[in-house]
């Protein structure tokens, strides 16, 4: 029943991967295409964020926590976004009223994945299991404060960050979609996620949007 606690890694960026790694993949070494790069890094960063339904790096701090808002539709559990710590649980009883019930967060809520922490993961369900229920009659009723996403990018996103930023920065230089020469040999560079990109995400994706 123990919450989640912050980890002392905290990642720098909103990107997924680095300038230099997507560029020495590249077999690039002047400065260039740096710029070009970085947008690519940037909107391949945020494809994933879209795929996956979530997003890899960390939204606030102990010192400055976010705050999240939630309607339950259930008195049991909560479906939330990733939380990587929380700082305070409140609820209301109907969507006008002040958030004057504070949940004491070691005993009154159970937070899964419960393995989740542990692999480094944060938890996406509450469960109500001691004093309180969450008030599902009316929206909006339960309001979260915390560290949210991910303390650190799993190296599956920083991977597939790095093959689709690579791919976006050749499909500049392929106006047409295609990719290659007569002598090696064509593919082509259609809008989607690149496969192996959408093999290595394909744990990660949800499947909601309970947040307000």
């Amino acid at each position: 029943m123990s919450r989640p606690l912050l980890s002392t890694s905290k990642q720098p960026s909103n990107v997924y991967t680095t300038l230099s790694d997507v560029k020495n993949g590249l077999q690039i070494e002047d400065i260039t295409d740096d710029t070009a790069i970085e947008a690519a890094i940037l909107a391949a960063s945020r494809m994933i964020d879209d795929y996956c339904q979530r997003a890899f790096y960390q939204e606030g701090t102990l010192a400055a926590p976010v705050t999240k808002y939630y309607t339950p539709v259930s008195p049991w559990y909560l479906e939330i976004d990733d939380l990587i710590q929380p700082t305070e649980i409140a609820s209301r009883a109907n969507q006008s009223g002040p958030f004057s019930t504070i949940w004491n967060l070691d005993n009154d809520v159970m937070y899964e994945p419960i393995n989740n922490p542990q692999l480094g993961r944060p938890v996406t369900r509450l469960l109500a299991v001691r004093t309180y229920v969450w008030p599902y009659f009316f929206p909006q009723t339960v309001k979260i404060t915390g560290v949210w996403g991910y303390s650190s990018i799993p190296y599956e996103v920083e991977l597939a960050c790095k093959i689709q930023a690579s791919r976006l920065f050749i499909r500049k230089q392929s106006p047409f979609g295609i990719a290659g020469s007569v002598e090696l040999g064509t593919v082509r560079l259609n809008s989607r996620l690149d496969p192996d990109v959408e093999i290595l995400l394909k744990t990660f994706r949800r499947n909601f949007g309970l947040a307000y």
